[in-house]
């Protein structure tokens, strides 16, 4: 079984007529009594000959549209409607025949499309489109033809031959499902949507396009009279109109143009009036025919082509868009990652300041940037007095928290421009940059007296915490390295003084 077709809009005619099921069954009913009693009143030459059979396409396109579950009741329909259309002309069982070989037709070519497509379907393909037109015009019609041509041979037609009535009934019937079968669909899943709101300006363009082809489709079948030439306008003189209309207004427009052109050459036609004066008159219709199923495969197929060309392109800008954004979520989770990869390899695991690697970059950058400018600089070493002790009393968790306060007081002490950093284990580096040494000495004594005054508390006991401090100014000249030393060795001067103090070192060079 196919897939049953998908919701439909409530503000749709579709969903109108969509409910009961017994309003469906008649309006198809109804709609291929008409197109029958079309075919059998309007679309036969004075000779008897059929140009196209209507009610076929409208009994394949309902076969196209609805669920499966739906086809018996509609084929139920199609013959009460083929009986009463047929009868007139026909004997009863005539008529139940040619019903039953349009139901042979039109359900064999709607259950092999639909099984090639798989369930529903829609002219929105040249794959679709080329199912539809093997499966329905060129295979279902044929075969059909073949009882078709029986039935009248049954009837005592022995003015043509067999194979004539053969192709006679699968042209006929080819032609009326070329013809008719995508327009219905087409507009029936249009309708389906909810029906769009018109473009004027494409609406007047199309007008204006109709209004040609009327003129110069007046002028390829007017009436051929002696004194004119042998050569007159043939219907495919109307084919640019159709692609125009399949250029600028898509599939409806190209088979609604295509309908235009056949109700005229079909009209004038079973008047007699065509550009194939002369001829014999079966041979004028089977001319006829091909040049209306050219115009309709060429028209029908290029508006086709250019949706199906519009889709890719739409579900290609589609992908591109997708793509762009999962680029952009990806580079931005990228700079997320390199950030915390800077940040992983520039900061102190533990007390989130710069690490010895980062404060040294910094600082011999600093560095160069004094020198160049002449400015000045010190640089204070610091370093937690007796930190082994807190950690082999109160634990390394408790060593931690004391660097974390200590990290936190001195941050609260010294300026957003002072770099500052651990040097490893309980030391670290404050460099002040625009500092001369007796400022640097005050920035010390006051990170020593904030340090002093911090209480760290860990499970209830209270842990007392100094540091020991080594300052030296920056001649301007030393590496950034040997005033480390400089500094680390005003800090060893500074705990063999006592511990919880500030030592100073002049560095020259």
């Amino acid at each position: 079984m196919g897939r049953i077709a998908p919701p439909l809009n409530p503000s749709s005619l579709v969903a109108y007529l969509s409910v009961p099921l017994v309003v469906r069954v008649l309006l198809v009913g109804l709609a291929y009594y008409a197109g029958a009693w079309l075919g059998v009143t309007q679309t036969v030459t004075a000779e008897g000959i059929a140009i196209l059979w209507p009610p076929n396409a409208v009994l394949l396109s309902t076969f196209l549209i609805f669920p499966y579950r739906q086809w018996p009741l509609i084929a139920v329909a199609a013959l009460v409607a083929e009986c009463f259309a047929d009868v007139p002309a026909f004997p009863l069982w005539a008529a139940v025949a040619f019903g039953s070989i349009n139901l042979f037709e039109t359900v064999l070519a709607a259950w092999l499309i639909r099984r090639a497509v798989g369930g529903v379907f829609d002219f929105d393909s040249l794959k679709r489109g080329a199912y539809f037109l093997l499966y329905g015009p060129l295979l279902a019609s044929a075969l059909a033809a073949f009882f078709g041509a029986g039935v009248y041979v049954l009837l005592g037609r022995n003015d043509t031959d067999y194979w004539s009535l053969w192709r006679l009934w699968w042209f006929g019937d080819a032609l009326g499902l070329l013809l008719l079968t995508p327009l219905i669909v087409v507009l029936w899943r249009w309708a389906d949507q909810g029906l769009p709101r018109f473009d004027w300006r494409k609406l007047a363009e199309i007008s204006v396009v109709w209004l040609l082809l009327l003129v110069v489709g007046l002028n390829t079948f007017h009436p051929r009279v002696d004194s004119e030439p042998d050569f007159l306008l043939t219907p495919m003189v109307l084919l640019p109109f159709s692609a125009w209309a399949a250029v600028r207004m898509g599939i409806p427009g190209a088979t609604t143009t295509v309908a235009m052109i056949a109700v005229m050459a079909v009209g004038f036609m079973v008047r007699g009036i065509h550009p194939y004066a002369g001829l014999d008159p079966q041979l004028s219709v089977w001319l006829m025919q091909e040049n209306l199923a050219m115009v309709a495969m060429l028209s029908i197929g290029l508006a086709i082509l250019l949706h199906e060309i519009k889709k890719q392109s739409d579900e290609l800008e589609r992908r591109v868009d997708e793509r762009t954004d999962a680029l952009q979520r990806s580079n931005q989770a990228l700079a997320v990652a390199n950030t915390r990869l800077n940040d992983l390899a520039s900061t102190d695991y533990l007390t989130g300041i710069a690490n010895r690697r980062h404060f040294h970059d910094i600082a011999r950058r600093e560095l160069l940037r004094l020198t160049e400018g002449g400015g000045t600089a010190s640089l204070i070493m610091f370093d937690l007095d007796y930190f082994k002790q807190i950690n082999d009393r109160f634990g390394h968790e408790a060593g931690d928290r004391v660097l974390n306060r200590v990290v936190h007081a001195v941050q609260e002490t010294v300026r957003p421009m002072d770099l500052f950093g651990r040097f490893g284990g309980e030391e670290f580096l404050i460099l002040l940059p625009d500092t001369p040494q007796d400022i640097a000495l005050e920035v010390a004594e006051r990170v020593r007296k904030k340090v002093e005054a911090t209480q760290v508390e860990h499970h209830g006991s209270s842990i007392d915490v100094t540091v020991s401090l080594g300052v030296v100014a920056w001649d301007g000249h030393a590496t950034l390295d040997e005033l480390i030393r400089s500094a680390d060795h005003a800090l060893y001067q500074a705990k063999e003084s006592g511990r919880n103090r500030v030592q100073v070192r002049s560095e020259r060079h």
